[in-house]
């Protein structure tokens, strides 16, 4: 049921925020802009999450999860309903940018009931299907949102996503409460779900090593998703939809390589020693897509499927090594720190590949993300569940 809760906040709590970009063209009849002002607008949302979410991780800790994620989702819910009543891209602008900054904390919040609920030794797995509610939230925005838009207009299309937030709230009110902690013999709490009250766990390495390694990962997770389809389109004369097609096949083997790794985690009470070997195959099938389809054309869409799904299978892992090292007085802030250094990356990305591409081509792309991965494989700290 926790997971269930957490699950479906997250996905309200995504469409919300990522769900503009699948509306861009009536967003940009509505007000009359050119559409890169109207991507300008989609990605207002992304910058309100920088702005507040390290914020968002003090007020986790302090006043709880079902606390935070009820006022977040109500928040946003309410934001989005002020489009009804803005003028102009200004006002637009205005409200995206409020309904960014409103949605920060849920995934954060909900990590952070994880690691509350769940034992270590199941923990990995958990934290997988958890993290699975971000493409299953982009995968559901991409379905709908379109079709409503075409239907009702940007208005309309954007209030579905308002309705799934506020519905979502009585729900984490209901059914999110913290796990009850168990009494020991002298009648202090004991075990996982005990508050571990103890000095900031910044002042070692272990989780500065984690969030690096996050943000390392990132890069190529980034960089294979955006240049993924131009790749095949302009490097081995695809048609677009036959492209996409390719991309959206590495979706399913990516979140169930995130489970996989999480069952492997819970049973060797390791969580990023997997990462670290994961690091290193990455590297080396992203080099291997650098150089082998020039002179082998056929492997570039098996190269490129195994890429992708492999960029995609650290998350649930990274997010559960943080949430572990950091205990449940800290995991709030810790967790926002790891999505607010991953939105740094992703926003950072597109940057740098951009002038990979003009300065070495497009192909080059594949070499530079896999020198990341490599420095992924040295940053990776060796950390136990169980120690």
């Amino acid at each position: 049921m926790i997971l269930s809760v957490s699950m479906a906040a997250q996905v309200a709590s995504v469409t919300a925020m990522y769900g503009v970009p699948f509306v861009l063209p009536q967003l940009r009849d509505a007000y009359g802009m050119t559409t890169a002002q109207a991507g300008m607008l989609a990605g207002l949302p992304a910058f309100g999450l920088l702005l507040t979410l390290l914020l968002w991780g003090v007020v986790i800790d302090r006043f709880g999860e079902r606390a935070t994620m009820a006022i977040s989702l109500a928040l946003t819910a309410g934001a989005l309903g002020l489009l009804a009543t803005v003028r102009g891209p200004l006002g637009v602008g205005g409200v995206l940018l409020l309904a960014g900054a409103a949605g920060g904390p849920v995934n954060a919040a909900s990590g952070r009931l994880i690691l509350s609920w769940f034992a270590a030794r199941e923990r990995g797995l958990a934290m997988g299907i958890r993290q699975s509610a971000l493409p299953l939230g982009m995968g559901l925005a991409a379905l709908v949102l379109p079709a409503a838009a075409e239907r009702w207009g940007f208005l309309g299309a954007m209030m579905l996503p308002a309705v799934a937030a506020a519905a979502s709230v009585p729900l984490v009110l209901l059914l999110s409460a913290p796990p009850a902690p168990a009494a020991g013999a002298d009648g202090r709490p004991t075990g996982d779900a005990a508050p571990a009250r103890r000095g900031s766990p910044y002042r070692g390495w272990a989780l500065w090593r984690v969030h690096g390694v996050s943000m390392l990962l990132g890069v190529p997770q980034i960089a294979l998703l955006t240049y993924a389809l131009v790749y095949l389109v302009e490097e081995h004369g695809w048609g677009a939809p036959a492209a996409g097609a390719v991309v959206a096949a590495a979706q399913l083997p990516g979140a169930l390589g995130r489970l996989l790794l999480g069952v492997l985690s819970d049973r060797t009470g390791d969580r990023m020693r997997p990462v670290r070997a994961l690091s290193a195959v990455s590297c080396a099938a992203l080099l291997l897509l650098f150089a082998a389809p020039a002179a082998l054309p056929w492997t570039a869409v098996p190269l490129l499927l195994g890429c992708l799904v492999l960029s995609m299978c650290h998350n649930g892992l990274t997010f559960t090594a943080v949430a572990e090292i950091a205990g449940t007085s800290w995991a709030g802030r810790a967790l926002a720190v790891q999505n607010w250094l991953q939105a740094v990356s992703t926003t950072l990305t597109p940057v740098l590949m951009a002038v990979v591409i003009t300065g070495a081509g497009l192909p080059a792309v594949f070499a530079v993300s896999a020198l990341f991965a490599a420095a992924a494989v040295a940053a990776a700290p060796v950390t136990s569940a169980r120690s």
